[in-house]
């Protein structure tokens, strides 16, 4: 079964090569993941996040500070919210995970006021998808199409909830 994922992979990725030049930018995030299900069919993209409330994002940043505070750290790009976080967890490494979001949340109120992004998925514009399947050279290329095609990836090998890739559009 998995030579013959292989296989297929490698089959379709070897066909999609000379149509990537003519394709045009998709018009959303949603269309981007399904022309990147349609050129990778073997590798089982599916979407696992999407579009969030504020709640929710510092329930999954709160989520991941307390499971791995370095690896929250790497994931999210230095910005005085994200040191914000961090000083809070750092000084009540006792409060809950409910306190935490709390705390959270009204630390992204008070960056968005101030104009920061905090994620894309608050405005719609990102999806988190499982981890592709396939050898690191098949990844990379899924990536590089991912890139071609106007979006960023992030690879979150160590999230709480799973490993899974961040796409921004």
């Amino acid at each position: 079964m998995l030579g013959q994922i292989k296989d297929s992979f490698v089959r379709y990725e070897d066909k999609t090569v000379t149509s990537h030049q003519t394709q045009t930018r998709p018009a959303n995030i949603d269309q981007l993941i399904l022309t990147i299900q349609r050129e990778y069919p073997a590798a089982g993209i599916r979407i696992t996040g999407r579009a969030r409330t504020i709640r929710r994002q510092a329930e999954l940043m709160a989520q991941r500070i307390r499971a791995n505070r370095q690896e929250f750290l790497n994931t999210y790009r230095a910005a005085p919210h994200i040191t914000e976080m961090d000083q809070w967890f750092t000084q009540n490494r006792r409060a809950t995970a409910a306190q935490t979001s709390v705390e959270f949340e009204r630390i992204i109120q008070r960056a968005r006021a101030r104009g920061a992004i905090i994620s894309n998925h608050l405005s719609d514009t990102a999806r988190d998808i499982s981890w592709p399947i396939g050898t690191n050279q098949q990844l990379d290329a899924i990536e590089a199409r991912i890139q071609a095609l106007g979006a960023t990836v992030i690879r979150e090998p160590n999230a709480a909830g799973g490993r899974h890739w961040h796409v921004d559009w």
